[in-house]
């Protein structure tokens, strides 16, 4: 776990860093300042930026990558695959279970504040906790950034995962929290499905969809 640790240190120090510093967001303020904060900073730039990298953290961005990857090695599909699938479903039985109470934004200020919306954005109401983007995005990239030997690639799977989550806080669909916790569960789940599969020693995982001329 240490060698895999040290070999994404250009994925996991950013992270920690993220992980650190919402932690004291999170401490230090209520849930409703942290995201009246957020709120408050938006233009038409990030209006329309975020509203598009929201969409590489949803089960399209997931799907499409693991088909990619069936044509470069199976062994990298089934890590990104199970590894979606695995943190998916555990985000999902908490949104549903535990944390079915759990409202949105647009629910929570409902009446008591008004929030400003992206113009176009379908905002949702309920099961805010964890982030299902965030869990997706996280462990997409990171379970990519895995697979990878650049460390200049591994930083900007971490960028695109970290903006993903913040798109989910800018158009008012989840609390930072929320983001947070999707976070966590997207790279935990991913490293111990890597660990796993890396670890397989059958043949067939070596192969692809278009087979190596002999």
């Amino acid at each position: 776990m240490k060698a895999i640790l040290r070999a994404n240190l250009s994925f996991i120090f950013p992270y920690l860093i993220f992980l650190l510093l919402g932690a004291l967001l999170i401490i230090a303020n209520s849930k409703a300042d942290t995201h009246l904060e957020f709120n408050s900073y938006h233009n038409s730039f990030f209006n329309v930026l975020f509203t598009y990298i929201t969409f590489l953290g949803d089960g399209v961005a997931a799907a499409l990558t693991i088909i990619l990857l069936l044509v470069v090695k199976y062994r990298y599909a089934i890590i990104v695959g199970l590894a979606n699938i695995f943190s998916a479903a555990i985000t999902q039985t908490l949104k549903h279970t535990f944390f079915s109470d759990v409202v949105r934004p647009k629910k929570f200020f409902e009446g008591v504040h008004d929030l400003y919306f992206v113009p176009g954005t379908d905002n949702y109401l309920y099961n805010s906790f964890p982030s299902g983007h965030a869990t997706c995005a996280f462990s997409l990239y990171f379970s990519l950034a895995l697979l990878i030997d650049d460390k200049r690639y591994k930083f900007i799977l971490f960028a695109i995962a970290f903006l993903v989550g913040y798109s989910r806080i800018y158009l008012s669909q989840h609390f930072l929290q929320d983001v947070y916790a999707g976070s966590l569960i997207g790279v935990v789940v991913s490293i111990l499905v890597f660990k796993w599969i890396s670890s397989a020693k059958n043949p067939w995982l070596e192969r692809s969809l278009i087979p190596a001329n002999e």
